[in-house]
């Protein structure tokens, strides 16, 4: 079959033309493109983010909400919405049986729209139950169920302008006129939270309105205005700060890491690696030690605790990389506009997609930095918990080889470390995705001559890894000095009394320096190093542009430089330079965390 028949058999001969263009020859229908995409597009994003929605409701810990008027009101506009749909189907099944034209399209859009309804109000309740006082997923599709209803709003009122005597446009008139607003009120009805869930341990405290806010709030930050209004009319003080959320405090923290770990420990003293080996000639049983065992990996219980809120955003930072390489498109089609002559509502539409384009932009990278920063300190709360529960635990034979200097030193900067990589941690994978597809379509603007800037960044690759390596064994060189010197600084503090009766302070303190300069001779060959791997890639857009440029005039004297061609050229040149530049970065960052 045809996808032309297929088309008429779905939607109706009338509205499609032999290349596929549709058109109304017939008002009493609408366009099947209002009555397929525009429809189901909304509720395609509702099944597809429900599973993200359920995630949130399963690992929700607040109390029930109360009825109130907003989550009633809701409730019932759902409600209302799911017999008016009803109501349209059963008016598509009479004009079957009168012998009417009815489509595929008539059928499978009430159905969709009833589904899609009612899973809206289970979203609803079980937010509800589980204390959950504004929903993002709710909020984008109505969001996306109001946009989508404008076009046949339009095309309703035409159609009922042109024909009012036609029992069919009448009716769908009154349905939609009907359908419509009741769609814009849950809009409006979801921009605002509900009212917080039944009282818990946390009420006396200070909470941060983050939880209180609706979603559009949430969404700008708009909670935070009133301590950035108190900061600047005076400095802030410990009283004018709020609580953490019960999410972030270590007493939610802990307890989920620590189930996680305990599983990984048992999973270890369960494992093949066993404690004693028995010997049948001698008939002795030889006990393994302990330092001979495989030690546990703290990072399934990391991935396993904080996985989920880690892989939310990395999808954010994924749609970010995507909407990053159409602003690029937009331009070529703002130039070309300008270059050829257009309806002018296609400029200020290009225009209007390229300042929303970069507010979605803005707004993902926003959230993805809150939300990595929030797992990374999560990740350090719980790493500084277990190597404190550690530290009191500790064997004889143990603390003679760990002092109380370097136990603090692990909580306090090693485990920093996760906060500042977390963050970019996504580079690993972003980057080379983002220079991927900007060679790609560089290849659409520019042809084979993207192949001599490529050519520079695979010659530097190589580069970045000698550098990458040696950092990371003058990191190991640094961190035996460091243990070396608290080591050293810990036993001085302990015998201070002593090495004042006999006057030893100038031999220690030499013995003290002489380990600091070794130390510090390592961190300057290792600002050095860093200090050339960054040199190396900020000039690396440079020349892969230049390269390219240069490659692409010269290999044809019919290849010229217009500005449609420089503009997205350099566009996409300059979003390659962010990733080239951070990507060395964080591989040495996961390096040095790996070395901790």
């Amino acid at each position: 079959m045809s996808l032309n028949s297929t088309l008429d058999n779905f939607c109706g001969s009338q509205f499609w033309d032999s290349n596929l263009t549709w058109y109304t020859e017939d008002p009493t229908f609408t366009p099947c493109f209002e009555k397929t995409v525009l429809v189901w597009a909304p509720c395609l994003f509702l099944w597809l983010a429900s599973v993200f929605e359920a995630y949130y409701i399963l690992n929700s810990k607040e109390g029930v909400i109360p009825w109130n008027v907003l989550n009633i009101t809701k409730l019932s506009l759902t409600s209302l919405l799911i017999v008016l749909t009803f109501v349209d189907l059963g008016v598509t099944v009479h004009k079957t049986s009168e012998e009417q034209p009815v489509y595929d399209v008539d059928y499978y859009s009430p159905i969709v729209k009833i589904l899609t309804f009612a899973l809206s109000a289970t979203i609803l309740h079980y937010n509800r139950k589980h204390g959950m006082r504004a929903s993002g997923v709710l909020f984008f599709f109505w969001l996306l169920a109001t946009l989508a209803a404008l076009p046949q709003l339009r095309s309703e009122i035409l159609l009922h302008n042109g024909k009012e005597e036609d029992e069919n446009i009448r009716y769908n008139f009154i349905s939609y006129m009907i359908y419509f607003p009741l769609v814009v009120l849950m809009f409006v009805l979801n921009c605002f939270a509900d009212l917080p869930a039944s009282p818990t341990k946390f009420d006396n405290l200070r909470m941060c309105p983050e939880n209180a806010a609706g979603f559009p709030s949430r969404l700008t930050f708009s909670w935070f205005d009133p301590l950035a209004i108190t900061g600047f009319r005076k400095s802030l003080v410990e009283s004018d700060l709020w609580a953490l959320n019960p999410q972030d405090s270590s007493s939610e923290i802990v307890p989920k890491f620590e189930k996680f770990w305990q599983r990984t420990l048992r999973k270890r003293e369960t494992s093949n690696n066993p404690k004693a080996t028995f010997t049948r000639t001698t008939a002795t049983v030889d006990l393994k030690p302990e330092t001979e065992r495989k030690p546990a990996s703290i990072l399934p219980a990391l991935c396993l605790a904080f996985g989920g809120q880690f892989v939310f955003g990395s999808i954010l930072k994924l749609a970010n990389d995507i909407l990053l390489f159409l602003s690029p498109q937009l331009l070529n089609l703002l130039i070309g506009f300008v270059k050829t002559k257009q309806p002018i509502w296609k400029g200020y539409f290009y225009a209007v997609l390229l300042l929303g384009c970069a507010t979605v932009q803005t707004m993902l990278l926003a959230h993805y930095f809150t939300r990595m920063y929030l797992v990374g300190m999560r990740i350090r709360t719980a790493l500084t918990s277990a190597i404190y529960r550690k530290s009191l635990r500790m064997s004889n034979s143990a603390r003679k080889e760990s002092t109380v200097g370097e136990i603090v030193n692990l909580m306090s900067v090693d485990a920093q470390r996760f906060v500042e990589l977390t963050a970019y941690l996504n580079m690993i994978w972003s980057a080379p995705l983002q220079i991927t597809l900007a060679l790609y379509f560089l290849w659409g603007v520019l042809g084979p001559s993207v192949l001599a800037g490529l050519a520079v960044m695979i010659i530097l690759i190589p580069f970045n890894a000698l550098i990458a390596n040696r950092v990371k064994t003058l990191q190991i060189r640094q961190m035996k000095y460091k243990d070396e010197r608290v080591k050293l600084m810990n036993e001085v503090l302990n015998g201070i009394k002593v090495l004042k009766m006999y006057a030893w302070e100038p031999s220690f303190e030499e013995q003290v320096l002489k380990i600091r300069n070794k130390e510090m001779k390592v961190l300057k060959q290792t600002a050095y190093l860093n200090s050339a791997t960054s040199f190396i890639w900020a000039c690396a857009p440079f020349l892969v542009t230049f390269l390219t440029f240069f490659t692409y005039v010269v290999s044809d004297p019919t290849h010229l430089l217009t500005p449609e061609k420089m503009f997205v050229s350099i566009s996409l040149f300059f979003t390659m330079h962010l990733p080239l530049g951070l990507l060395p970065l964080v591989v040495v960052s996961v390096i040095e965390v790996d070395d901790y």
